[in-house]
């Protein structure tokens, strides 16, 4: 399932709204999500699960080529914790 299948099945919902509508509702939705993530808060959506975000620490690596160690440096990532519901199916 993508992002425009989302929407078909929103506008195949309710039917007072447009296809273009539901494309708006869906982008809006996951726009929000990101926002939120970006400012490091944890996006809960009941029944379904949890994003947040982590910090990933730094760790080595090799290059492949010359066999060098490396360092690979920290960054964020997002977290996904399906709910008791979701982990069911």
């Amino acid at each position: 399932m993508n992002k425009n299948d989302i929407s078909k099945k929103v506008y195949e919902t309710h039917g007072g709204l447009s296809y273009s509508d539901s494309q708006k509702i869906v982008d809006l939705v996951l726009e929000t999500i990101k926002r939120r993530l970006v400012r490091g808060e944890k996006v809960l959506i009941t029944g379904f699960g949890c994003f947040s975000v982590m910090q990933r620490k730094d760790k080595k690596g090799v290059n492949p080529q010359t066999g060098e160690s490396v360092i690979i440096p920290g960054r964020n990532a997002i977290k996904f914790k399906p709910s008791k519901y979701l982990k069911t199916i």
